[in-house]
């Protein structure tokens, strides 16, 4: 069964040309997608993705607006912007395809070689060779 699975981050981006920058803000009727403020003329715009590459975005002028720099950088930069979830979610993607494993994992637990069994026996998972036996308390020396 074939399935398609998009791939996070790795779209081109692709720069607007001057008049499809003038398209999209006559589109926009002047109005920034993101405080919902006009733009006057004179100040710092730019052309932003509204859904991020490194999110799943295309690069087609549905997903394109002309915003405010200042806004540009707010939707971009901090704790919950796109850098932040993009870093977000290839850290998931990664560590789903186990290119990530812990630094210290819990002992005996599945991500050591390590593994207890019910008869109290160590064994190492990958030859199923006994490491060691379980050793027996003598209650009569307590």
């Amino acid at each position: 069964m074939a399935f398609a699975c998009t791939d996070v981050g790795t779209t081109p981006r692709t720069r607007l040309t001057d008049s499809e920058k003038l398209a999209l803000y006559e589109a926009q009727e002047g109005i920034c997608p993101l405080c919902t403020r006009p733009m006057v003329q004179g100040e710092a715009l730019t052309d932003e993705h509204l859904r991020a590459l490194g999110l799943g975005g295309s690069n087609d002028l549905a997903n394109r607006a002309i915003v405010h720099r200042d806004c540009a950088l707010a939707k971009t930069a901090g704790p919950e912007g796109d850098t932040a979830q993009i870093a977000r979610a290839k850290r998931q993607k990664r560590r789903g395809l186990g290119f990530i494993t812990p630094k210290r994992p819990m002992p005996g637990s599945k991500a050591t070689d390590v593994s207890r069994g019910m008869d109290g026996l160590t064994r190492c998972r990958i030859t199923g060779r006994i490491l060691s036996r379980p050793s027996v308390i003598d209650v009569r020396s307590l």
